[in-house]
């Protein structure tokens, strides 16, 4: 078919060179794409602690999952959550499968809470990370 016109458009055929890999066609990555890595998931750990962090963010949380779950969840954190916001679609009302979890200080209950990542609520793992600041 090179050289053959098709459309008005004269077509050009070459074979594909490999660059050595195993032929699967899956990336760099191994075909894992962005993953739970950047969920805050074991791979890619917790972003740094920002100065004055008081708030966890989780991510990946079940739809069915209630302020009530989170707070049961995150209860041993310190002295447990001091508010639990989760998020939902403007026009639908419904969950996005993300919430916020506020501490009271910044000691060790948000350290603990991002050291829950990867615990699973309501027939799904979740991850956690720190929160930073509104800007």
């Amino acid at each position: 078919y090179n050289g053959d016109t098709y459309g008005g458009r004269t077509l050009t055929v070459a074979k594909a060179e490999g660059k050595g890999g195993s032929g699967k066609g899956k990336g760099a990555d191994g075909g894992k794409g962005k993953g739970k890595a950047a969920l805050g998931g074991a791979k890619g750990g917790p972003s740094p602690k920002p100065a004055g962090c008081t708030s966890v963010v989780v991510k990946g949380l079940a739809y069915e999952a209630t302020e009530d779950d989170l707070r049961r969840a995150f209860r041993t954190c310190g002295r447990g959550p001091a508010n639990v916001r989760i998020l939902t679609d403007r026009a639908t009302g419904e969950p996005r499968g993300v919430a916020f979890v506020d501490f009271d200080g910044e000691g060790a209950a948000v350290d603990e809470a991002v050291k829950m990542s990867g615990t699973e609520l309501r027939g799904r793992v979740f991850f956690v990370d720190y929160a930073r600041p509104r800007q």
